[in-house]
């Protein structure tokens, strides 16, 4: 279905916060309850050439970030228990992820997400049904 020019369906920046990494490949950590889009999309940017992990929930992306740094974290907004807000949060007092790119992927559109996911520390924002190639621009202008 094409996107109407009205359309809120774009990926944008909200941070000046970048991550310099020295080397190949960037490690991602897709964090979504739904089964299908977290595998898809990581399956998508690892074909990009990423070291891609993905988490089910906001309590699994906690444990996955314990023995494995990304250097960004895409992350979805309406999860039962730990939302992306609430993620994010925590994501931002750990020692090994602050620095990390934090993205919201989420269906709900920008205006709803921006304010709350500002003061929860997100960099950013893509709305789910972009094409990969859109979030990977956006990831490129975060990490350099």
């Amino acid at each position: 279905m094409p996107v109407s020019p009205h359309s809120s369906s774009h990926c944008s920046l909200w941070t000046d916060r970048s991550v310099d990494i020295d080397r190949d490949p960037w490690r991602i950590l897709v964090v979504d309850d739904n089964v299908h889009s977290a595998e898809a999309l990581s399956a998508a940017l690892e074909s990009d050439g990423f070291d891609t992990r993905f988490a089910l929930s906001g309590v699994d992306a906690l444990r996955a970030v314990d023995g494995w740094i990304p250097h960004v974290v895409i992350l979805d907004i309406t999860m039962p228990e730990h939302d992306g807000f609430a993620t994010a949060r925590v994501l931002r007092r750990i020692a090994r992820t602050r620095d990390a790119v934090i993205i919201a992927f989420t269906a709900l559109g920008e205006e709803t997400v921006r304010r709350e996911g500002v003061h929860s520390g997100f960099d950013g924002y893509c709305q789910k049904g972009n094409p990969p190639a859109a979030l990977v621009r956006l990831i490129g202008k975060l990490v350099h």
